[in-house]
């Protein structure tokens, strides 16, 4: 990959690892972590980059997995201690389509930007990790979300510490990126709280900006977050890049049913576009 073509890292000098330049960027994302539980480098990826991610996807984007999944805000099966209505279990509604990663096409310029090191290493040190690793899991390393006009994505925590999006193409309107940091925490589900924002009367709702290109990092263990309805004719396409601390990561057998329709790679998927 020629990466001075597709990659701004002039603007963003994450290849150093090390030195003056470097050390201010991962300063201040780590703010921004801090205080939003989010940041984002702007334009990361040059025009020239996302026409080719998207020329390369061309075809592919009609795998994405299109059936409307039901789940609760963990994206776990509910909790029988509590009801329905409770906010552990309150159904949301998520209708855009995953393209899983089989379908991304390894060695596609997506795929080589996921496993670039210095992009992993660059990441890690924002976090505070020692080193960062591509996910074990043939269908959720890398996903490409794509939300028709339409579709939206239901409020949810993410079973990850951490998620890195691309954004590759905006909607014309609608599909604003909701989020309200750190909601919840290890020792306390604050369940008082995410029931105020599943009501729609929440007063700490932020709203993420980002363009193609930009690339974001996200905390959304403990952060509930949501992609309001897309409107308008163009789709909403960002690019998923799913790391962990350890080798070896996959997501639940649950996970991997309710946004792909199957359990791996192979298994032909039910949903197709509508």
């Amino acid at each position: 990959m020629k990466r001075q073509r597709f990659i701004d890292l002039e603007s963003h000098a994450i290849e150093a690892r090390r030195g003056p330049e470097f050390d201010a960027l991962v300063g201040r994302c780590r703010e921004g972590l801090s205080a939003r539980g989010a940041y984002v480098l702007e334009g990361f990826l040059v025009p020239d980059g996302v026409a080719r991610v998207l020329e390369e996807l061309r075809g592919s984007l009609d795998h994405a997995y299109y059936k409307p999944k039901s789940h609760n805000a963990y994206l776990a099966p509910d909790d029988p201690n509590f009801d329905q209505e409770h906010p552990r279990n309150r159904k949301q509604t998520t209708t855009s389509a995953t393209l899983a990663y089989d379908f991304v096409g390894r060695d596609s310029l997506l795929d080589r930007i996921y496993r670039w090191p210095p992009l992993r290493a660059f990441v890690a040190a924002t976090l505070g990790y020692d080193a960062l690793y591509p996910y074990d899991d043939d269908l959720a390393a890398v996903n490409v979300l794509n939300y028709r006009p339409g579709t939206q994505t239901g409020w949810h925590f993410d079973n990850a510490h951490f998620t890195v999006t691309l954004m590759l193409q905006q909607a014309e309107h609608g599909g604003a990126y909701e989020y309200v940091p750190f909601v919840r925490s290890p020792d306390e589900e604050n369940y008082a709280a995410i029931e105020t924002v599943l009501d729609g009367q929440s007063r700490d709702i932020h709203t993420l900006e980002q363009g193609p290109g930009d690339l974001v990092v996200f905390q959304g263990r403990y952060t509930l977050h949501r992609v309001t309805e897309v409107l308008g004719s163009l789709p909403r396409l960002v690019a998923v890049l799913s790391y962990d601390a350890a080798p070896g990561a996959r997501l639940t057998p649950h996970t991997r049913k309710t946004f792909y329709g199957r359990y791996d790679a192979g298994e032909s998927s039910p949903g197709a576009p509508a």
